[in-house]
């Protein structure tokens, strides 16, 4: 019997980092009987707790955790994973990506020296080095990871969100817009989530009087109540649904089919959307939405969250996307399809074993 343990953010029912979760297993279930899966929550507190001699392959999920506030990587998951292969025990890194870093650095623009001790840098080169395999979510990171000496073997896997199942494109022509709201607590590029939702509620506004309806829906009950706030910022309600529940992804990839495009704060809003072949505006609130955004060739589609031009710029994009909707469909089909087969090359190369 081998013994897995999977690392990421799971137990606040935050839709995104479920499904990567659901995901994983999905791939995991085709390895057979002789294969035993444990999680454990990537904070610290779990994971200075975690038995790692039990493993035999330790596997950072999923989502933004290679980095934390501030930082370019983790300290606590560095020692994690370092500490497993002083264990001998092999570690594999599926899909992460970087987060929580400065707009700058984007472009590697006014790159400050990564502020962590010696001791961390040359464990985190020996964590990407013996690595057994290294997937990261988009070329931003790569780039990032690299600049700061990670000389190991970096693809870029995409975000294992990429292996939600495609669904059957319709050809959307009801006017209604998805659109994803929420709050990361005054953690976004500009530090104020009111402008930026009253810019929101201007462009919404605006697409309204175009003749759209707007469709509210979440991808974590925690973003209900400002939800609700931003609603009542629309002039007309009866051209507004506020969905309440948090849907299971396939639910919500039916839904979408309904949708002309949509907008989306939270990231994984954005890949549902993709698998649903529905055309998206992102809102670029930090580092990942960027990073996903440049791994499917579509970075015209974001718009920075401290854009003092963001309610011009959604409408714009909602006149490109009427105009070219069937290329960018055809970009996010040959993308999702593209980061598929690279997501699952683990599990058929036999990297785990």
């Amino acid at each position: 019997m081998k013994n897995v343990l999977y690392i990421g953010w799971i137990g606040y029912h935050n839709l995104g980092d479920e499904l990567m979760f659901d995901l994983f297993k999905q791939q995991f279930s085709r390895l057979g009987e002789d294969y035993k899966l444990d999680l454990v929550n990537n904070e610290k507190r779990y994971l200075d707790n975690a038995p790692l001699h039990v493993y035999d392959l330790i596997v950072l999920g999923g989502g933004s955790i290679i980095s934390g506030p501030d930082q370019i990587m983790q300290p606590y998951i560095i020692e994690t994973l370092y500490k497993s292969l002083q264990l001998n025990k092999k570690i594999m890194i599926w899909g992460s990506g970087i987060d929580w870093v400065p707009k700058s650095y984007i472009a590697l623009d006014s790159l400050i020296s990564w502020q962590v001790s010696p001791d961390i840098k040359q464990k985190a080169q020996t964590v990407f080095k013996e690595s057994v395999w290294t997937g990261v979510r988009g070329p931003l990171t790569q780039q990032l990871l690299q600049h700061c000496g990670m000389n190991g073997s970096i693809e870029i896997s995409g975000d294992p969100a990429f292996l939600l199942d495609q669904t059957s494109v319709n050809e959307k022509t009801e006017k209604m817009i998805g659109v994803n709201w929420g709050t990361s607590y005054q953690n976004i590029y500009g530090h104020d989530e009111i402008t930026l939702e009253n810019r929101l509620a201007s462009a919404l506004n605006q697409l309204i009087a175009k003749g759209y309806k707007i469709y509210f829906y979440l991808v974590w009950q925690a973003d209900l109540e400002v939800t609700k706030r931003l609603c009542q910022k629309l002039t007309d309600q009866q051209a507004v649904i506020l969905d309440e529940k948090v849907y299971h992804q396939d639910e919500l990839m039916a839904l979408m089919d309904r949708f002309a495009f949509t907008i989306n704060f939270k990231l994984h809003a954005n890949y549902l959307s993709l698998a649903a072949q529905t055309p998206f505006i992102a809102l670029g609130y930090r580092f990942k939405i960027f990073d996903f955004a440049a791994s499917i060739d579509l970075s015209d589609m974001v718009i920075a969250t401290d854009d003092v031009q963001l309610s011009e710029k959604i409408l714009s994009l909602e006149q490109q996307i009427i105009t070219n909707k069937q290329n960018i469909a055809d970009t996010m089909q040959q993308y999702q399809q593209m980061y598929q087969k690279k997501l699952i090359i683990p599990f058929e190369q036999g990297l785990y074993l």
